[in-house]
């Protein structure tokens, strides 16, 4: 039985606008810093490779590396055309002064973690189950219908407090993305909306529209600020940080859910984001933005379903519909920048999110699903493993091939 690593890997708090392409390359080069200790550099030359190089200008890679490595001097080398086993791949070359050089390469992985070219991990497994279907048997054996209750045995009692820190960051983030108005960075000269999205939403009378524009706006204020390079919360990613939050705060805002119910449901939420990690991908890189705002919107699915008390069985429901629809999605940002369609995107997974919840609250009562959230998995990874590399965070292909020039307001 293959284990999983702790949830609490889902939810990392640094630098957007992506987990792979910033939050990885900062540590990346925090790392590498330690190596060049007590000596004498005179300058360090940052190469990307593949997805990093491609949409690395987009996405501030480079203006990361360069901020975790002041005060050196840094030139940042784009490299297309090399080829590498991984496309998150960064080289990070120190040149000293008696003429020697330490040469490092890293691979990103996703969520901040990384590790050297070649090398496994090393990270423990915090679980001894990895699927929804081991997780079952794993219940039965403590009999316990509470699957939050499993979570603290293995990851520990400051589970929750660690679930309310989270919510606090990702509340923090999506009010002030509320009260922001500006250009985002970059070349697309985009305009922030969530403010002003929000304030439209508050006068609108009829309950479904009032709904999906209040979430759209909590979901484009966190993708806003994620663009912007501030500091989010990933859920499971940076690309797809707007989703979970936006879901979570509209319960918090308008049905007055406390966050003592709140942080258990996040968590829970966090746990089926390991599940598809453990088994699949959630980085876009790897398996486009199915990955990403897929493994998302399942997550946000079975927070609700668990706020809810509905049944294990109805969180896995919600999490393999909300999944399911998203297959084949790919990661195609324009001009590299986590903007269009990742804003966009965001807003429309969490509208998707409560669709996927009533399907689990209604129809799970009336049959069993033929496809479970195992299933779903394994479709997804081997739709990823088949996507042409194009629309795998290239800015190759899709919407970001056929989008050209600076955007108009």
């Amino acid at each position: 039985m293959a284990g999983m690593k702790a949830v609490k890997e889902i939810f990392v708090y640094g630098p957007g606008p992506s987990s792979s392409h910033t939050i990885g390359p900062y540590n990346i080069a925090k790392d590498f810093r330690e190596y060049l200790e007590n000596k004498e550099v005179r300058e360090i030359k940052a190469t990307l490779f593949q997805s990093l190089a491609f949409t690395g200008r987009g996405h501030l890679t480079d203006q990361i590396i360069k901020k975790a490595l002041e005060p050196y001097k840094v030139e940042v080398i784009f490299d297309t055309k090399t080829k590498t086993n991984h496309p998150n791949t960064l080289a990070l070359e120190a040149f000293l002064q008696d003429g020697t050089s330490i040469l490092k390469r890293y691979v990103s992985y996703g969520g901040g973690v990384f590790g050297l070219e070649g090398e496994k991990v090393k990270s423990d497994d915090i679980y001894p189950f990895s699927t929804f279907d081991e997780l079952i048997n794993e219940m039965a054996k403590a009999q316990t219908d509470d699957v939050f209750d499993i979570l603290t045995k293995y990851e520990g009692k400051d589970l929750k407090e660690f679930g309310l820190d989270r919510l606090e960051k990702m509340f923090n983030v999506i009010e002030k993305g509320l009260s922001a108005s500006s250009i985002l960075p970059g070349n697309l000269k985009l305009k922030r909306v969530a403010g002003e999205l929000n304030k439209r939403a508050e006068q609108i009378e009829d309950d479904f529209a009032k709904r999906t524009l209040l979430l759209s706006s909590f979901a484009y204020s966190t993708a806003e600020e994620n663009a912007s390079g501030d500091f989010i919360v990933t859920a499971p990613t940076c690309g797809s940080a707007g989703v979970v939050p936006a879901v979570l705060y509209y319960e918090y805002k308008v049905n007055n859910q406390p966050l003592e119910k709140l942080a258990p449901a996040l968590i829970v939420g966090g746990m089926v984001g390991d599940f598809i990690k453990a088994n699949a991908s959630i980085s876009g890189a790897v398996s486009g933005c199915q990955a990403e705002i897929g493994s998302a919107t399942s997550m946000a699915t079975a927070s609700l379903c668990y706020l809810y008390n509905l049944s294990l069985h109805q969180i896995e429901y919600g999490a393999e519909v909300a999944m399911e629809h998203f297959l084949g999605l790919t990661c195609d940002p324009v001009e590299g920048y986590v903007q269009i369609p990742c804003i966009e995107r965001n807003a429309m997974a969490a509208i998707h999110a409560y669709t996927a919840f009533l399907y689990a609250k209604e129809i799970s009562k009336m049959r069993k699903n033929e496809v479970s959230f195992d299933n779903v998995v394994k479709a997804m990874k081997v739709t990823g493993d088949s996507l042409n590399y194009q629309y795998k965070e290239t800015s190759l292909g899709g919407l970001a091939e056929v989008v050209k020039g600076p955007k108009k307001d």
